[in-house]
């Protein structure tokens, strides 16, 4: 009943998009020099497509905020995407989660259609993908699990490398750092300091394409503990015989070696940036992963053949001896994917998804090894101003002893009003199994514990999107405004709540712990735009931004999801911290703006970030006597911050630029979530020489 109901609201949608067509006149259908709405994506369906065509809201990050806002970690370029948050590398797309202890990733992050997210954790290793060579990044902003499959219920973030040319082109990029520590944060007398060396260099020979990257950094960090030394290589390899040029043989890896420490609970919040006992856990990681992939571009069939096995290794020191966190996964992935094109406008794309995961951990309580295979299939029609997609995937899953499956659904209609103007409706439908973290780790640190819960539920959402996207050209001004309207319905949520479940295994203190909580939906808006106005022949203004409004909802709030001792009912109502039904560890309102103006050979921008505080979030996580501050801090202190950035380029030559960047330059330091500080001032400098 609840999927005829969705259904029927999908169908109404399609229905206004067929009424008002004629209104708009059906026979304007030429949209060229619209630059913005012609861009290539790959995201929804792993195929290239336009943007103004696709069903679902994507939004693209240029290259150039990445690149002018130094970034050494992707979620700094990331959280300029309208919609999106980042607590503890734990990726959020309007609302769909909240805060799980980076257990778990609700968005699939693909490096080139390739899912990047380790085996065990099923969590995104943010340090670990190529920031030194990326094209576009892509973001998919509903469910994507019948192409991507578990991981992305929320969403999808795909990165496109660099392409590789035949005349040879590479980057070297030199960064410094550092970190202005108000002085009533600080917790060390030694000033806090970033620097490091990336890069990369590609080009074609004949047949042959190659493509090395490097990246060094060692980053102290802002709080006690909190440092990432790291340095990776990689290369990517591509052979496509000039007599058979339908066939592209590739092969591509990285491989990391690091140090990196964690931060989870301050001391108090006059301490912010101090940890909790002045307790320290360091990570000695190692990853490595090996991509072969073979594909071919017919005239009516293309195949694609990818595979992937990601290792990784962590070797931890967190002071207790007795308490050994070493944990090692072993990640196989496989998939076949076909592409037949009919003629008369219509695509169809079958593949089959097979993953093997084998970790081993005193963390996970000894050896689990996991399997998941699918198989799906999607259409794709275009007519007369009009595209129409649908497809499916089934899903089964096997973690040790425990097996689940189930079929997902999409389906979503493009149709082109005007010139100019694109209306689209889209429904999915997304699940996801619980990662090996959530359902077993069994640990504690710094007085805090994290506990297993091995009868977790897979979870499940349905998701309606309505949006229109209209470009802007007047003169020589080229942009776009993006205005949608989603829906979520969520099912078997699984969220970390902080309550009394350690007497569960005998650890003494309060912890974490997840739960498939009460059935939930998020509403909400959001307006998107980006563009470029050329001033002069030697000047121009970018932007690009929006604004995001939801309402996370929780529907049964005094329904049980377990139980304390055995007896006593734990639900919303009761572990909430205000007497609302908003969801916990979710912002109600989020602006992202980016302003960039070019003038000769100089570039100035401004970035701007606002994120409203929580609303709701664990009212154990609020006891004074466990975490000193929190509860003062979350009624009468400040939640959310204004956060500014700016920055300064200017091309020395054509070959030597130097960016000079300040962020956070108002120094808004605001308590993000519970017991966690954010980020304080900080000054970088970056020499890039491109050759």
């Amino acid at each position: 009943m609840e999927f005829r109901n969705h259904l029927k609201l999908f169908t109404l949608y399609s229905t206004l998009i067929g009424l008002t067509s004629p209104i708009f006149g059906q026979k304007i259908t030429d949209s060229s020099n619209y630059e913005f709405l012609d861009a290539v994506v790959v995201s929804s369906n792993k195929e290239e497509s336009k943007l103004k065509n696709n069903v679902l809201g994507i939004s693209i990050l240029k290259p150039y905020i990445v690149e002018n806002k130094i970034t050494t970690n992707l979620t700094s370029g990331l959280q300029q995407v309208s919609g999106i948050t980042i607590n503890d590398d734990q990726i959020n797309i309007r609302n769909g989660s909240g805060w799980s202890y980076g257990a778990g990733s609700r968005v699939m992050v693909c490096v080139d259609e390739m899912p990047m997210i380790t085996g065990d954790a099923g969590s995104v290793p943010f340090s670990y993908l190529p920031t030194e060579a990326i094209g576009n990044i892509e973001v998919i902003k509903s469910a994507g699990s019948v192409v991507y499959g578990s991981s992305a219920l929320n969403g999808v973030v795909n990165l496109r490398t660099k392409e590789i040319t035949e005349k040879g082109i590479g980057e070297i990029n030199i960064i410094a750092g550092t970190y202005d520590v108000p002085n009533r944060y600080k917790f060390q007398n030694k000033r806090q300091i970033q620097y490091g060396i990336n890069g990369y260099y590609g080009e074609k020979i004949k047949d042959h394409s190659y493509m090395v990257t490097w990246n060094q950094l060692n980053d102290d960090g802002y709080r006690q503990s909190d440092h990432d030394y790291r340095v990776r290589t990689g290369a990517r390899y591509i052979y496509n015989p000039h007599r058979l040029p339908e066939l592209k043989l590739q092969l591509s890896g990285q491989i990391q070696k690091g140090e990196s420490g964690s931060f989870l609970i301050w001391r108090s919040d006059t301490f912010g940036y101090n940890t909790q006992n002045n307790s320290k856990t360091i990570t000695l990681g190692r990853r490595f992963n090996i991509d072969p992939k073979i594909s071919w571009n017919g005239k009516v069939w293309n195949h694609t053949f990818q595979n992937r096995f990601f290792r990784v290794s962590n070797d931890i020191d967190n002071g207790d001896p007795n308490n050994n966190q070493d944990n090692k996964s072993d990640y196989y992935y496989s998939e076949w994917r076909s592409a037949r094109y009919f003629g008369k406008g219509l695509k169809m794309t079958i593949g089959t998804v097979n993953t093997y995961t084998k970790t081993e951990s005193p963390l996970f309580g000894g050896i689990h090894k996991a399997q998941n295979h699918a198989g799906y299939f999607q259409f794709n029609y275009k007519t007369n101003g009009w595209v129409f997609e649908c497809g499916s995937r089934f899903e089964y899953f096997k973690l040790d002893d425990k097996e689940r499956s189930t079929p997902v659904f999409r389906a979503g209609i493009n149709k082109q009003l005007a010139r100019g103007t694109f209306l689209r409706a889209s429904y999915g439908e997304g699940y996801r199994f619980p990662s090996m973290a959530e359902l077993f780790t069994a640990t504690s640190s710094g007085g805090v514990s994290v506990l297993p819960n091995p009868d977790l539920e897979p979870e499940s959402s349905k998701s309606i999107e309505l949006g229109i996207k209209q470009g802007v050209k007047v003169g020589n001004l080229q942009g776009y405004f993006d205005v949608a309207g989603f829906y979520t319905r969520l099912t078997n949520l699984m969220e970390y709540t902080f309550g009394n479940w350690a007497v569960d295994i005998g650890f003494p203190n309060f912890g974490f712990k997840s739960f498939n909580i009460s059935e939930s939906e998020i509403i909400g808006l959001e307006i998107e735009t980006g563009g470029n106005i050329p001033l002069t022949k030697q000047a121009s203004l970018k932007w690009f931004g929006g604004y995001t409004y939801s309402i996370p909802t929780v529907l049964q709030p005094d329904s049980a999801f377990t139980y304390m001792n055995l007896t006593s009912p734990v639900t919303f109502a009761n572990t909430r911290s205000n007497e609302t039904d908003f969801m916990k560890y979710r912002n109600r309102h989020i602006i992202r703006f980016d302003l960039q103006l070019d003038v000769k050979e100089y570039s100035v921008g401004i970035s701007y970030r606002y994120a409203s505080g929580f609303e709701n979030v664990d009212n154990a996580f609020l006891n004074d006597v466990l975490i000193p501050g929190a509860k003062n801090q979350f009624r009468n202190g400040a939640i959310d911050g204004h956060v500014f950035d700016i920055r300064l380029s200017r091309k020395l030559n054509e070959k030597v630029r130097i960016n000079a960047q300040v962020r956070n330059i108002s120094q808004q330091i605001y308590m993000g979530r519970p017991a966690d500080l954010s980020a304080p001032r900080q000054y970088q400098l970056q020499l890039v020489y491109t050759f």
